[in-house]
């Protein structure tokens, strides 16, 4: 009777286990989404859109910050300005990963504070090639160390380093500021008819 009920009990707590919600369940740190699509966007140096199976995903590349970009609002004629070498950070993953297929290994997700969207940040790989990395290496970006993990920290901080060292991309600069310090001042521009 007694083994009968420790069985029950047993066959219980693992079905009561099995059956929570994938969320509910504490994340394994070397466990991350993986998924396949082609790239239909790239909104800043850091920041793309992967069309998966017909679903838009906005991605920012995880441990990567580059510059960010002018923004101008087209209908209210604010303006806020961006860094040096924003465009340039832009142009390159643009001619890296628009239009290609890409792998994208998820790392986290975010809800986006400006927009209410979830934003994953994920390692992109194109034929193998971590684009992450590669724009740390040209001198696109600088290694984020908010969201770098224990593992991952060495290896993008040495990346960060060596292009900094021989002053490739926006490490031309005598003494860049990184977008995490980057104030712009929003300015409203005036419509032209």
């Amino acid at each position: 009777m007694r083994i009968a009920c420790s069985i029950i009990a047993l066959c219980s707590y693992c079905l009561f286990f099995l059956a929570l919600p994938v969320q509910a369940q504490p994340a394994s740190p070397h466990h991350v989404s993986v998924l396949e699509g082609l790239v239909v966007g790239v909104a800043e140096g850091d920041r793309i859109t992967v069309n998966s199976f017909g679903t838009e995903i906005p991605v920012r590349l995880y441990g990567v910050a580059a510059p960010q970009i002018a923004k101008v609002d087209k209908f209210t004629g604010w303006y806020k300005p961006g860094q040096p070498y924003a465009e340039d950070a832009f142009r390159a993953l643009s001619i890296k990963v628009l239009h290609q297929q890409v792998k994208v290994e998820i790392r986290t997700t975010l809800l986006s504070k400006s927009e209410s969207a979830q934003i994953a940040f994920a390692v992109v790989y194109l034929d193998g090639r971590n684009i992450n990395l590669e724009m740390l290496n040209e001198g696109w970006a600088w290694a984020d160390r908010m969201i770098l993990s224990r593992n991952d920290h060495p290896r993008y901080l040495t990346t960060e380093r060596i292009a900094r060292s021989k002053k490739r991309g926006l490490w031309a600069q005598e003494n860049p500021q990184p977008p995490w310090n980057f104030k712009p001042q929003i300015k409203i521009r005036a419509k032209q008819n």
